[in-house]
């Protein structure tokens, strides 16, 4: 089977690269293949003839995204169009990373796919809209909202996730400010990318939840990352407000992964436990 990755160079992407390693990969970043281009997408696509496409590209910088909505609104939404327009065309199933930020955070639970979206800032807006436009155009599609995303490679746009940053930080021997207000479902980009691959070969298509077990907020999450990395690190607690986000994140963006446990999928291991196999594979590598 022939697979063509797009965002291929990011966090998720590269997971899904080594994922797909026993099948022919075509891996487009960017510079590869401008999504928000739709003649570069119709020609790279007719070009590689793929039997499935996967699109890890977006544009998460949920600050920025309030400064740059056009840009954001071309990447996250416009892009996604024409992936599914190509798609269409030639018939091919199309795969799509979206958000856990399309809720608003007002519910007490954890979200089920058939939560009504309503998000609160430009970047969760921008993602819905993506959604919404393969929903319309496509009906062959996998939709994966994840959350909290760590994995080996950094992020391209942020250049960094939360794990990593929070071990550099710490490693400068300074109180740490961590918001505790927000709850999440960290989500390990090998894991994920496992689910996506199983998912992704049957042909049970529409939205699905894709996150480790449990949640957190990120205060939790960072203590849990100094335990078991042996680091002794001062974290002062403080609200969202307080720690000067200066747009607006929901308060509760947790997921749960229903639809997969309904098609037979046992839930992915805890956070927790993704988080140490993650350290580990972080210090095999820079150790090899």
């Amino acid at each position: 089977m022939r697979v063509l990755i797009v965002g291929s160079l990011g966090q998720l992407g590269t997971d899904l690269v080594r994922e797909y390693a026993d099948q022919e990969v075509i891996a487009y970043d960017f510079e590869d293949m401008d999504i928000t281009d739709d003649e570069s997408v119709q020609q790279r696509i007719a070009a590689a003839a793929p039997d499935l496409v996967i699109n890890a590209a977006a544009y998460t910088r949920v600050d920025e995204c309030e400064r740059e909505h056009v840009r954001a609104f071309q990447v996250n939404a416009i892009g996604p169009l024409h992936l599914a327009t190509a798609c269409k065309r030639w018939d091919i199933p199309l795969v799509h990373i979206s958000t856990n930020y399309v809720f608003d955070g007002l519910k007490e639970n954890p979200y089920v796919e058939e939560d009504a979206a309503r998000p609160i800032n430009s970047y969760g807006i921008t993602k819905l809209a993506g959604e919404d436009y393969i929903r319309y155009t496509w009906e062959k599609h996998f939709l994966f909202r994840v959350a909290g995303l760590f994995g080996l490679t950094p992020s391209r746009m942020k250049g960094t996730n939360f794990v990593e940053a929070m071990l550099r930080l710490g490693s400068k021997g300074n109180p740490l400010k961590i918001v505790y207000d927000e709850v999440l479902s960290p989500t390990y980009t090998k894991d994920a990318s496992k689910i996506i691959k199983t998912v992704a070969a049957t042909n049970q298509y529409g939205i699905y939840h894709l996150n480790n077990s449990g949640s957190c907020s990120w205060l939790a999450f960072a203590k849990e990352i100094f335990k078991q990395s042996n680091m002794d690190v001062s974290l002062i607690p403080v609200t969202a407000k307080e720690y000067g986000s200066p747009e607006k994140r929901p308060k509760n963006s947790c997921l749960e992964n229903r639809r997969l446990l309904a098609q037979g999928i046992e839930p992915l291991q805890t956070w927790q436990a993704a988080l140490s196999d993650y350290l580990k594979e972080r210090k095999n590598t820079f150790l090899s």
